[in-house]
Formats: structure tokens, sequence, C-alpha cells
């Protein structure tokens, strides 16, 4: 199964953000399926086009603390704004904003990442359902418990899964993450929910790891928060991603296998992918679909039932990886 509504989505360019975050990377693979000889003719029985809009305040808490949401629907909502998406420079001049050329309000932004929210969480719901679902949208994993970065406001995975957690939805569960840039805010959030496992295959240089590891005052920088399990991938390893990511799974499956597998499928370390700060590992084209195909393999053979999230990608070639995979589980799923 696939969800996607246009809606699920955030267009920063409407709001005077300048990143290269393109709709095309959504609207050119639906394309893509839908013209496919297999898939068009059969898409009611992937293509899921409604989320309901479930997601509220309570849940939100489960991830974040009350004071950072408190600041984020109150009065300090666009500083707050300014502050996660860092559209202010250490000078105080505006970084990669222009209020001028936005078309909308900036606080807009958070209806749109509560959209998405729900997307993930749908996503969850449908693969417990049927045993794999695919949410064109979400993998905001740099939100933290009181703030935001990298893009990422709130941490929709840490939401929608601790939502469907509390639901009884299922008991364990791992997060399993491959987008370039580690995942620091997953990590900091489910520090403390030991019935849920994070995993993050990653950079193991540039950002979020460009800053101290330790703050000023002593304390740990959220951003070097451990994971459960964090595998760090230096420039010129991409041949050793697959291996060092299928050694950890085997290693973590010796301590049970989960009732669910959250997959934030980033593919932002394509090598032709446009973010500057996504270039110190460059997998090809290839490479890409074997990693997706690998894991979907893993989890199939074990019957565990998977979720996956967009993630990053940025620039005009991203959709092709998604496309890539998408034609091939969704027709061998068929």
């Amino acid at each position: 199964m696939l969800i996607y509504n246009p809606d699920a989505k955030i267009t920063f360019p409407k709001y005077g953000i300048q990143i290269p975050s393109l709709d095309s990377r959504k609207t050119n693979t639906i394309k893509a399926l839908l013209e496919d000889p297999i898939l068009g003719s059969r898409s009611k029985e992937w293509y899921i086009h409604d989320i309901p809009s479930v997601i509220n305040r309570e849940d939100l808490e489960r991830a974040h603390n009350r004071g950072y949401l408190d600041r984020l629907f109150g009065e300090e909502q666009t500083q707050t704004l300014i502050k996660a998406y860092e559209l202010l420079d250490e000078q105080g001049n505006f970084n990669r904003y222009d209020p001028e050329d936005a078309s909308a309000e900036l606080g807009g932004i958070i209806e749109d990442v509560m959209t998405i929210i729900s997307g993930t969480y749908a996503s969850i719901s449908k693969a417990l359902e049927t045993g794999f679902c695919y949410f064109l949208g979400g993998g905001m994993h740099h939100g933290h418990p009181d703030f935001g970065h990298g893009f990422c406001l709130l941490n929709d995975i840490a939401v929608a899964i601790l939502r469907a957690h509390s639901e009884g939805l299922f008991k364990t569960a791992w997060i399993v993450d491959m987008d370039a840039h580690r995942g620091d805010g997953t990590a900091e959030v489910m520090a403390s929910h030991d019935d849920i496992t994070t995993l993050s295959i990653h950079m193991a240089k540039g950002w979020p790891l460009d800053s101290p590891k330790m703050m000023e005052d002593g304390s740990l920088n959220p951003s070097w928060f451990p994971g459960d399990v964090d595998i760090p991938i230096e420039a010129g390893e991409e041949g050793e991603y697959i291996p060092r990511l299928m050694k950890a799974l085997d290693e973590l499956e010796h301590k049970g296998r989960p009732d669910l597998v959250l997959v934030v499928g980033g593919v932002d370390p394509y090598e032709k992918d446009e973010l500057p700060s996504t270039n110190l590992i460059s997998m090809t084209k290839e490479q890409m679909l074997e990693r997706d195909q690998t894991l979907y393999h893993y989890l199939e053979d074990r019957q565990i039932p998977s979720a996956w999230v967009a993630a990053g990608g940025y620039g005009a070639s991203s959709w092709e990886i998604h496309t890539q995979f998408l034609k091939w589980v969704l027709r061998r799923r068929l």
C-alpha cells in the first residue's frame, strides 16, 4: 500500500523558505506509478489518497515537552518557527529565508506538519493491517523533545509511533533510519521507551555531527544523543553500507523480533542529491535500490510488518529513487 495526499507536505517556498525540497519528488513519483502498465490499472489496490486528521496536542506531548509546544502554539510562535527552521544566521540576518517572497503566513506550516504526522500514523496502522505501507511524506527525525532543527519542527516518527503504541497496536518496534543525516531527535525522544529500538545509519561526519559533542555548560549536545544502534558511514565507505546495516539488524534480532519496523527511507544518500550537507555520502542509483530491496526482503522473510516514510531527498533527481523501489515493491505485493 502507498499513502499519498498532495496536502501532506510542506511547500517551503510558499513560506519564503529557500531550500531545494521540491514537490516534484512526490508528484513525479505518483505520475510514474500511475503510468506504469501494471500498477496504473490496479491503483485502487495500492493507492490511498485520504489521510484522516487524527493527531492532537496529547499525541504531541508524548514526544515533545509542554514548554516547547506552548511556545509553538502560543504568542512565541513566529520566533519558535524561525529558530526551528534556522531562518536567521548568527548575525541576525535572514538565512535561506525571504518573507517578501512568501505567499502564506509562516504559522501555516504547523498545519502542514500536523497533516504529515497523521500520514505517518496512517502508514503504521495500515502496515500492521497489510504487512507493508509506504507514506510518500514524513521522516522529520531532527525534531527533539524541546526544539526543532534541520527542517524538522516536530518529530512525526516519534509522535506517530508513540500514539500507535499507546493504543496497543503493537508491543515492540524498531525504527530503522536510513536518511543521510543522523536521526538525532528520534534518538533523544525514544531514549525513555524501552519497547522501541532506534537504529540510524548515516554520514559519520557533517551536519548535525559537525557541532561540538559537549555544550559550553558541560552537557551533552542533543545532536550527539546516543541511539540504541548508530552506524556511521565515512566518505568512500558506501560499499560497506548494506553489509553493516544487515549485520546490525541480525544482532538486534538475537534480542527478539519486533512487532513492527518503521523505516525512515531517506533518499538523500543518492549521489545526485542537491543538498550540500549530504555530499559526504554518495551512493549510486543501483546501490540505493539494493539498499531498499535488501531491507524489504529482510523484513518480509521474517514476516515483520513495515511502515516506510520518505524522509530526506533534495533536488530534481530524488523522485527516481522513490520510484524505482516503489515500482518494484508494489508489483511484488500485487
